[in-house]
C-alpha cells in the first residue's frame, strides 16, 4: 500500500427525495476495530475536497473495541440471553406457522391464476393460429382460380384452333 496507509474506503453521499433536498454524509471504512492515526491525513485532505468538510470538527470517529467483562455480568448476559432465546423461538414458531397456512394459500391461488394464464395464451396461440389459416385458405383459393382461368382459356383456344382446323378441312 502507498506510504504504509492501511487500506480503507471514504464514502460520501448526498441525494434528493420527495421529503428532504440534499441529505447526505460520509463514512469510512477500515479493517481495524478502531481508526488508525494514519489515515486521519488522507481523510482530512478528502474531507475538504469532497465538500470543504472538517474531518476534525464535522465527524465523529467512533471505538469499536470490545471492552471486557468479569464472570458476573457475564453470566448475566448469557441468563438474558438464553430467557429472550426462549421467547423468539416460541414466537418464531408462531410466526412460521402463520407462514406457513398463508403460503399455501398463496400457492394455490398463485397456481390457478397461472392455469388461467395458461389458457388465455392457448386461446389467442388458436385465434392467430385460425387466423393465418384462414389467410393461406384464401390465399390458396385465389391461386387456383387463377389456374382455372387460365386452364379454361387454353382449352377455349384449343377448341376454337380445332373448330378453325375442321372448318378448314370441311371446305
Amino acid at each position: 500500500n502507498k506510504e504504509g496507509v492501511p487500506p480503507f474506503a471514504f464514502v460520501y453521499y448526498i441525494g434528493n427525495n420527495d421529503a428532504w433536498k440534499g441529505y447526505g454524509g460520509a463514512v469510512v471504512y477500515t479493517r481495524d476495530a478502531k481508526l488508525p492515526e494514519s489515515l486521519k491525513p488522507r481523510l482530512r485532505e478528502a474531507a475538504k475536497k469532497i465538500h470543504n468538510w472538517d474531518f476534525d470538527k464535522d465527524f465523529t470517529v467512533t471505538d469499536n473495541t470490545c471492552g471486557t467483562m468479569d464472570n458476573g455480568e457475564a453470566l448475566l448476559l448469557r441468563e438474558k440471553f438464553a430467557g429472550k432465546v426462549a421467547i423468539q423461538t416460541e414466537e418464531q414458531l408462531q410466526a412460521q406457522a402463520t407462514m406457513a397456512a398463508r403460503m399455501a394459500t398463496n400457492s394455490v391461488l398463485a397456481e390457478e391464476k397461472q392455469v388461467e394464464k395458461a389458457v388465455e395464451n392457448l386461446e389467442k396461440v388458436a385465434e392467430t393460429f385460425e387466423k393465418e389459416l384462414v389467410k393461406d385458405v384464401v390465399g390458396l383459393e385465389r391461386e387456383v382460380v387463377k389456374d382455372v382461368v387460365a386452364v379454361e382459356k387454353e382449352v377455349v383456344k384449343d377448341v376454337v384452333a380445332v373448330e378453325k382446323e375442321i372448318v378448314k378441312d370441311i371446305s
